[in-house]
């Protein structure tokens, strides 16, 4: 009985996990396939998450997502003693001196993972939401945070993961992604451009503990326009001249 109830959590907790990850909502028959967990426990295991608030039923196309429940247990991680309050002034103050979007994202195990994000007001969204979990290949968050950790998880990571060539500048290759790792380290910054996006720039600067270890990137984002690479720069100093103030309320 007991076996059979770790069976259940475990299978859970895999549900759980797929629907943090794009597209964010699922079908069972999409949850199915993604999970390799029959329909019969499939629709178990949701009418019990959905009782308790973790998932929740779009009514209309019947898809799954992420319930409120999971949202609360989520934001007590990222308002731990109240240090969140701090960090989203002053990226704030940063979003509003720059008016581009500004957001910050921490090294928990081996997962980045977004933990605020401000964005602007314009037709077409820039940031993600918290909690979006990103890749070491791509994006300043991603590139950032990898570039800093130490040489044996720098490896391990890029021997156990396949890259996808989402946009043309992606890169996917262990030696040249080994190089962009190298040039951030030399600069103390890193820049993504087109990565995330077609006409998607963006600047980020790498946060460390008070041990000096890699802890997470507050980055800048915003669109191609006439004179972005002297943009870029100017982001960058502006991020740098915040670093040591942020590193000081990270969770």
């Amino acid at each position: 009985m007991e076996k059979q109830a770790n069976s259940s959590i475990e299978k859970a907790l895999i549900i759980l996990e797929t629907l943090g990850k794009d597209p964010y909502e699922y079908t069972v028959q999409m949850l199915s396939k993604a999970t390799d967990i029959n329909i019969t426990t499939m629709y178990r295991i949701l009418y019990q998450l959905e009782a308790h608030g973790m998932v929740t039923m779009n009514s209309e196309n019947k898809k799954y997502k992420v319930g409120p429940n999971m949202y609360h247990i989520g934001s007590v991680y990222v308002y731990n003693d109240n240090y969140m309050n701090i960090l989203q002034d002053i990226l704030t103050k940063i979003s509003n001196i720059t008016q581009e979007s500004v957001g910050l994202a921490v090294l928990e195990g081996d997962q980045i993972i977004s933990i605020v994000e401000i964005d602007i007001p314009r037709p077409m969204k820039m940031n993600d939401v918290p909690g979006r979990f990103f890749q070491g290949n791509k994006g300043n968050y991603g590139k950032c945070i990898t570039a800093f950790r130490d040489p044996e998880s720098i490896n391990k990571y890029l021997d156990s993961h396949y890259f996808e060539k989402t946009y043309p500048a992606v890169l996917t290759e262990k030696d040249e992604l080994l190089r962009e790792y190298a040039e951030i380290r030399k600069q103390g910054y890193s820049t993504s451009v087109d990565e995330l996006g077609i006409d998607v720039i963006g600047t980020g600067v790498p946060l460390f503990d008070k041990h000096g270890k890699i802890r997470g990137c507050v980055a800048i984002a915003f669109f191609r326009t006439d004179g972005w690479e002297k943009k870029m720069m100017e982001h960058k100093d502006l991020l740098l001249s915040y670093q040591k103030e942020i590193e000081k309320y990270l969770p």
